[in-house]
């Protein structure tokens, strides 16, 4: 992160000798949360909706496990790839800037896998495009996050924050909307995600990225390549409980939408050509209640300069939502249980982006530095896949959103320790 945008009150900004100046652009406050919609907007489609519906196409006997195969391989892609990303981008010294390169490389490699997904012959075809995908996407979203530290003064970024959350998480509404008018087939799994990476590209094109005028003089080798992927919790500890939560509570949000369709389908007794339009109507509803949190809390986040008392209050609320879900056996139950988890995921993301960039360690990795933090919301994708039809098998749907509260509940404890941001 450029240490002219990393600052706080009463504090002089320095501007390092070998990045252009000045780094901002008025359009990124705005840019930047419309381009995170429309990144999302080619992600969900695939994520919570086509994938599930095409497995069931392709192999119906075996459309559960192989759903848990194909999101756990992808997850792992996308842990791998956001890091390595945000690395790269700290050493990219192109005349384009440092983050929009990788955004366009990410969008344009993520669509080629999202055609796999959508003429996918068989589980194996359809398990690759979505590595490719997901790797794909998260070089973009990589680059994304990190224009965020290079733009945004520490004073605003509580708003824009909530702004990218906000973004981010309206895509669940707008890309299932977009799936839904579709019937199954090629439209429905090329149109929602092409939608989106149009938006994507059209509004990040005119923003005037960081760019750095000499190459790092740190060698890239092999310890910097696997230093992409971790940093030192006990030098760095605000930063380790703040990767913690966040792993704790995506876990608690992806308890609720990662089986979603086959938890209408076997609970609920929705019907299978019905399905689509039910996760529409029900990620609508969650939108309501992300809405309702997320603006909100990122205002007041920055006007009481306080962000753990909102981190700790979404995710007793986001728990709240996961037991109200693990009780429904009807529609109304379920759309209230997704009401209260999107309220407190709303809170929750419109202040923990703007925690973590207050305490990322260095100025000169903030890419990489917000590649390792992104793990945290990739790792729930590769774990919960795996362990989900265990749970299932075990304890039925309500013993899965049960454990997504407990991990709300941990996520609570262990912002706790944060010491260094209010």
């Amino acid at each position: 992160m450029d240490p002219s945008v990393k600052e706080t009150v009463g504090e002089p900004s320095h501007q390092p000798p070998s990045v252009a100046a000045p780094p901002r652009s008025r359009l990124a406050p705005i840019a930047i949360p419309v381009a995170m919609f429309g990144l999302g907007i080619a992600l969900v489609p695939p994520l919570l909706v086509t994938i599930a519906l095409r497995l069931r196409q392709i192999s119906p006997d075996n459309a559960t496990t192989n759903l848990g195969l194909v999101l756990g391989v992808g997850a792992v892609c996308a842990f791998i790839a956001n890091p390595l990303a945000g690395r790269i981008s700290d050493r990219t010294t192109s005349r384009f800037g440092m983050r929009k390169p990788w955004i366009l490389f990410g969008a344009a490699l993520g669509y080629v896998g999202i055609a796999m997904i959508a003429v996918a012959p068989n589980v194996g075809v359809l398990l690759v495009g979505w590595a490719i995908g997901q790797t794909g996407f998260n070089f973009a979203l990589a680059a994304l996050i990190a224009m965020l530290p290079d733009q945004v003064p520490t004073s605003r970024r509580g708003r824009v924050a909530s702004f990218i959350s906000l973004g981010q998480n309206i895509t669940l509404v707008a890309g299932t909307f977009l799936v839904q008018l579709f019937p199954a087939g090629l439209a429905q799994g090329l149109v929602p995600s092409a939608v989106g990476i149009l938006i994507l590209l059209a509004v990040i094109a005119p923003v005037r990225d960081r760019r750095l005028e000499h190459r790092p003089t740190e060698p890239f080798g092999i310890r910097q390549l696997f230093g992409s992927f971790v940093f030192d919790p006990r030098r760095h500890p605000d930063l380790g409980w703040a990767w913690l939560t966040r792993f704790c509570l995506f876990v608690s949000q992806f308890t609720a939408t990662t089986y979603l369709p086959y938890f209408l389908i076997d609970r609920i007794g929705v019907q299978e050509s019905q399905t689509a339009t039910v996760v529409f109507q029900a990620t609508l509803v969650n939108g309501v209640g992300l809405i309702l949190t997320t603006v909100l809390g990122g205002w007041l986040s920055d006007r009481s300069q306080r962000r753990k008392p909102f981190v700790i209050g979404s995710a007793v609320v986001a728990g709240v939502g996961l037991l109200v879900l693990a009780t429904s056996t009807d529609l109304t139950t379920m759309f209230v249980g997704q009401l209260i988890l999107g309220a407190g995921i709303g809170a929750f993301l419109s202040v923990e982006l703007a925690l973590i960039t207050d305490v990322l360690p260095s100025d000169e990795t903030s890419g990489k530095d917000l590649g390792v933090i992104n793990i945290a919301q990739a790792l729930p994708q590769s774990l919960l896949p795996t362990a989900a039809p265990s749970v299932v098998a075990a304890f039925g749907y309500p013993g899965l959103f049960v454990g997504g509260a407990l991990f709300a509940v941990l996520g609570a404890l262990s912002i706790t320790r944060v010491k260094n941001v209010r």
